[in-house]
């Protein structure tokens, strides 16, 4: 039980760092925001994730994740008629500043 614990606040500071670092960027988001967003003390911060460098790369990699499975999930859809509407349907996930993206995106552009 103790470990569901973990990995549910572990997911959860996941979350609250990937808002944070959509809404003001990889640079500008500290440690200090991430943890008193998260309602998490520093020690846990550092428990959990060693660095803010390894925050942002698990926070890239669960980004990546769910991009992948909407995209998979648009290629098995019946809901899309033609492979064309599909093809179109995964550009507008992809071109859409809220989507999953848009952190990977700002990850290569901000970091790079």
């Amino acid at each position: 039980m103790h470990n569901l614990k973990n990995s549910s606040k572990k997911l959860q500071v996941i979350h609250t760092a990937i808002r944070l670092f959509a809404t003001y960027g990889f640079h500008t988001t500290g440690v200090d925001l991430i943890i008193k967003e998260a309602k998490i003390t520093k020690a846990t911060f550092y428990n959990y994730f060693h660095s803010k460098e390894r925050l942002i790369e698990m926070c890239i990699a669960f980004q990546k994740s769910l991009l992948k499975e909407e995209v998979l999930a648009i290629i098995y859809s019946s809901r899309y008629r033609t492979s064309k509407d599909k093809i179109k349907e995964i550009i507008n996930l992809h071109v859409n500043f809220n989507s999953l993206y848009y952190l990977l995106l700002k990850a290569f552009f901000e970091i790079k």
